[in-house]
């Protein structure tokens, strides 16, 4: 009787490589399916990346074009004068008919004497106001007024700090021996006033001391002199002052 030999082989190789194929296809269609999904999802980070930044570049642009509207509104409505704005006004000239010559001599003086610097009559106030909404708001204002004149320069002020003025601030107001009775209050959008009184047979033109109406916001220093009114800006130390205090605005 004979044996039969029977090699194993030939009945489980070929199932088991089947097998085998089969599990390598699965694999890879797996491996194919999660590249396509990363794939896919990653296209979809990117597409919503490039939303975002389309979305933010437009509010930048948005927010910028609001900027430049506001600056060209800004600039048509005061000005953009890119210098200080300094100046000096006059008083009433009691012995002449022109209050920019004579009795106050000292003041065109101080103007001449600055750089920028411009005279102006008391009576001049609303083209003072001109000239300083033609000013870049970030430039210095100094004012600088004596008698009648110092009365305009705090009309001036007190004009400028109003909404429809932008609040305009002034950094710099000498007022000497001013004549009227309202001018005494000094508004908020004065950063500093030096106010000179005078004594002597004028001394009733001028009612008394300046008070800040916010002292948060505003210093004022008062300073009784010896000067009779008409010689306040014609004494070498005031002057002095005055030429200091403006030259720290400039400097």
């Amino acid at each position: 009787m004979s044996r039969l030999s029977v090699n194993p082989a030939k009945f489980y190789t070929q199932p088991e490589v089947k097998h085998q194929q089969t599990q390598k296809s699965v694999n890879e269609n797996k491996t194919e399916d999660k590249a396509k999904e990363i794939a896919k999802t990653g296209k979809g980070k990117q597409e919503d990346t490039e939303v975002t930044l389309s979305e933010k570049s437009k509010e930048l642009q948005e927010k910028l074009s609001s900027a430049e509207k506001a600056l060209k509104i800004h600039r048509k409505k005061f000005g953009n004068v890119d210098k200080p704005g300094i100046y000096f006004l006059s008083g009433f000239d009691w012995f002449g008919a022109s209050s920019v010559k004579g009795n106050y001599d000292g003041i065109r003086d101080m103007a001449e004497a600055i750089e920028e610097a411009e005279h102006f009559s008391w009576d001049q106030k609303d083209e003072v106001i001109k000239e300083i909404k033609k000013r870049n708001p970030e430039q210095p204002i100094i004012l600088v007024g004596h008698s009648f004149g110092g009365d305009s320069a705090v009309e001036i002020a007190q004009e400028l700090n109003t909404i429809e003025n932008g609040f305009r601030k002034i950094d710099l107001l000498i007022t000497l021996d001013s004549v009227g009775s309202d001018n005494d209050f000094i508004p908020q959008n004065v950063k500093k006033n030096l106010n000179f009184l005078a004594q002597g047979p004028y001394e009733f033109l001028n009612d008394g001391p300046n008070i800040a109406k916010n002292y948060h916001k505003t210093e004022v220093e008062n300073y009784l002199r010896q000067e009779e009114h008409a010689d306040l800006d014609d004494t070498t130390d005031i002057q002095v002052q005055i030429l200091e205090q403006i030259e720290k605005i400039l400097s």
